[in-house]
C-alpha cells in the first residue's frame, strides 16, 4: 500500500505578516473580514490604527488628508470614538452663543454662519475639532453688500461665496441677481468670468434659496401665487437654464434630480447636467400615487459630495454613505422617504430608463411622521437625519417648545431594526440601517434658555439652534461636537435676555 500524504496543508499566519495584509485592505473590507474571522477582529481591536480603519467604515467616514506624523492614529481614534458616541445621541461638547438682529436673513452654508442686514453680510467660521478649526481659530468677515442678501451660499473648498438678491418693480416683474464672489475679500471669484449674474423674471419673487455643487448652482425661486422656478448655472462661464420641477437637488456637478407631476403622474427625474445647454434626462422613477397631490420638497444634505477636504482634515463623511431625503406633505400627513443617494445613477439599457415604483420601493425607507408635531424640514448631514418634534410644553411667550429628534443611517453600527409601527414602508432590499434617538430640552435648560426654538441647521460638526425673537435680537446657539471640553473663553459667552 503507497503512503497516504495529504494533499492539503495548512499554515498558519504569523500576527505580523497578518497585520501586514490587513494594512492594505480597505476600511469596508476590513470591517467584513473582522465579520469572517474572529482572528482577525481580536487583533484589530489590539492595534489602534487598524481599529482607527475599522472605526471609519462603522461609522461611515474616510481617512483624511492630515499628516499622520502630526495627527497619529491615536488622536484620529479617540476623536472619531467621540463622533460614533456622542453625535448620535446628540451629546455636544462646547455651545457658543450669537446675536444678530431680529430683521436678518440668516442660513448656514458650508461651515459658515451667514447673516445680512443693513446692507453688510457677516460670515462667521464654525468651529470644529476634526479640520483642526477651534473655536479660537475660526474667522469672522464682514462685507458691504446692496442691496441685503437674501440668501447666502459658501463653498469653502472652492473660496467661494455666493449672495442672492432681487428686486421687485413696480410693474409685478423682478430683477434677479447673484453675486459671485471671493470668500475672503468679495471681489470677483477668479475662476467667473464676472462679477454677478443677473437677469429679469415675469412675476414678483418672494423667496429664493441658492445651492452650490462643484463649478454648478441652482437657484430656487419662489414667485407670488406659489409657482417655483430653478435656475441652473454654471457659476465660472454663466450658462444658465431654467427647471420648472417641484423641487431639485444637486447630486454632483453632472446630475440632478428633479421631482415634477406629468399627466396624474408625480415622478423623478435623473437629469444630464453637463452641458447646461443640452439638459436631457437619463432616467426617470415613478413615486407611490398617493403623492400625487402631495408638496415634494427634497432636504439637501450639507455635506458636500466630494473627495477634496482641507489639508487638516482627519476623517470626513463617506460621499458614497450619503443619504437623499424627499418629504411628500399632504392635507393631513407627512411622509419622509430615504434612499443612499448613489442608487441614482445613469444606465446604458433602454429598456431600464423607467423605473416603475413596485421596483425601486423594494430600496428605500418611508416614515409617517406625526402631522401636528413635526416641526420644519429635516436637516440631513451625510447619514443621518436631524429634525424638532413638540414636546407638549410652552415658552414663556407662548410658542411651542421642541425636542431634537436623529435618525441615523451609519453603514455598519450594530444596532437592532426600527419598530415597523414608525415606518410606513421598509424595501427588503434597502441598506439603510437604522438608530433613532432623542434629545430633550428642559424650560430652564442653559442650551435654549426656556426660550422655543424656531429652526435647526446641521453641519458636520455643529448643529446650530435658531431661537425665538427676543426683543429685536434673534438668539443663536452653536453646538459643537468634539473630543476636548470646553475652553474658558466660550464659557464666558453672556446669556440671552
Amino acid at each position: 500500500m503507497p503512503h497516504k500524504v495529504p494533499t492539503v496543508k495548512r499554515f498558519r499566519i504569523s500576527n505580523d505578516i497578518l497585520i501586514l495584509i490587513l494594512e492594505k485592505l480597505s476600511p469596508s473590507a476590513l470591517y467584513q473580514t473582522c465579520k469572517a474571522f474572529e482572528r482577525v477582529y481580536a487583533l484589530v481591536i489590539e492595534f489602534q490604527h487598524l481599529r482607527y480603519k475599522f472605526k471609519l467604515a462603522v461609522t461611515g467616514m474616510k481617512d483624511g488628508p492630515a499628516s499622520y506624523t502630526a495627527r497619529p492614529p491615536a488622536m484620529r481614534l479617540q476623536l472619531l470614538t467621540a463622533y460614533e458616541r456622542d453625535w448620535p445621541r446628540l451629546k455636544w461638547i462646547d455651545e457658543q452663543k450669537v446675536k444678530t438682529p431680529a430683521t436678518s436673513k440668516i442660513n448656514v452654508s458650508g461651515t459658515f454662519l451667514c447673516w445680512a442686514a443693513n446692507q453688510i453680510l457677516e460670515l462667521a467660521e464654525l468651529p470644529s475639532w476634526r479640520t483642526g478649526k477651534p473655536l479660537s481659530e475660526t474667522r469672522h468677515v464682514k462685507f458691504s453688500t446692496s442691496p441685503d442678501a437674501e440668501w447666502v451660499s459658501v463653498d469653502p473648498l472652492q473660496g467661494l461665496v455666493v449672495t442672492s438678491h432681487y428686486m421687485n418693480t413696480a410693474n409685478n416683474q423682478a430683477t434677479l441677481r447673484l453675486k459671485l464672489r471671493y470668500l475672503w475679500t468679495f471681489e470677483r471669484h477668479p475662476n467667473t468670468t464676472a462679477p454677478q449674474y443677473s437677469c429679469q423674471v415675469a412675476q414678483p419673487v418672494v423667496s429664493v434659496s441658492t445651492y452650490i455643487c462643484g463649478n454648478r448652482l441652482v437657484s430656487t425661486v419662489e414667485f407670488t401665487g406659489g409657482l417655483t422656478k430653478h435656475l441652473l448655472m454654471d457659476w465660472c462661464t454663466l450658462q444658465a437654464t431654467w427647471l420648472e420641477e417641484q423641487d431639485v437637488v444637486l447630486l454632483n456637478p453632472h446630475l440632478l434630480l428633479g421631482v415634477r407631476k406629468v399627466q396624474n403622474k408625480i415622478m423623478l427625474y435623473l437629469y444630464n447636467i453637463s452641458n447646461i445647454s443640452s439638459v436631457f434626462v437619463e432616467r426617470e422613477y415613478e413615486l407611490p400615487p398617493i403623492w400625487v397631490n402631495s408638496v415634494l420638497r427634497f432636504a439637501r444634505n450639507s455635506i458636500p459630495n466630494t473627495e477634496i477636504n482641507t489639508p487638516a482634515t482627519l476623517f470626513y463623511s463617506d460621499p458614497s454613505a450619503r443619504v437623499l431625503v424627499l418629504t411628500a406633505t399632504g392635507s393631513n400627513t407627512i411622509h419622509w422617504m430615504f434612499m443612499s443617494e448613489s442608487f441614482f445613477r445613469p444606465t446604458a439599457h433602454a429598456d431600464r430608463r423607467s423605473v416603475p415604483w413596485v421596483f425601486w420601493s423594494q430600496f428605500c425607507l418611508i416614515k409617517e411622521l406625526p402631522f401636528d408635531l413635526t416641526v420644519g424640514a429635516p436637516q440631513v448631514v451625510g447619514s443621518r437625519v436631524v429634525y424638532l418634534e413638540k414636546d407638549g410644553s410652552k415658552s414663556p411667550s407662548g410658542q411651542d417648545r421642541t425636542r431634537l429628534k436623529i435618525i441615523d443611517f451609519a453603514p455598519y453600527a450594530d444596532i437592532q431594526a426600527p419598530s415597523p409601527k414608525a415606518w410606513t414602508h421598509r424595501g427588503q432590499h434597502c441598506p439603510l440601517k437604522v438608530g433613532e434617538y432623542v434629545r430633550e430640552f428642559s424650560s430652564n435648560s442653559s442650551t435654549t434658555n426656556g426660550l422655543a426654538i424656531e429652526k435647526i441647521s446641521v453641519t458636520e460638526d455643529n448643529m446650530i439652534l435658531f431661537l425665538e425673537n427676543c426683543g429685536d435680537i434673534k438668539p443663536i446657539n452653536i453646538l459643537t461636537f468634539g473630543p476636548s471640553p470646553p475652553q474658558k473663553a466660550v464659557r464666558q459667552e453672556a446669556q440671552y435676555h
